[in-house]
């Protein structure tokens, strides 16, 4: 194999795996955000909760397991 085939080979290795990178990322990202946009959904209810019942009980509602 001549040192373009290798060199060639190689780039082309690489150009995958940052494919691959970019790919997981993005994947990451969505998952990220949809995993806020859940607890800015939990702070809201929480909020809501404080609003109407006792504390003691959204606290025992919250952490408890």
């Amino acid at each position: 194999m001549s040192d373009d085939e290798v060199i060639k080979k190689f780039t082309n290795n690489l150009v995958k795996i940052v494919d691959t990178l970019e790919q997981r990322i993005a994947k990451l990202e969505k998952v990220l955000e949809s995993h806020a946009k859940c607890i800015g959904e939990m702070r809201e209810k929480k909020d809501e909760w404080f609003k109407i019942l006792p504390r003691s009980w959204v606290s025992y509602l919250l952490y408890s397991g």
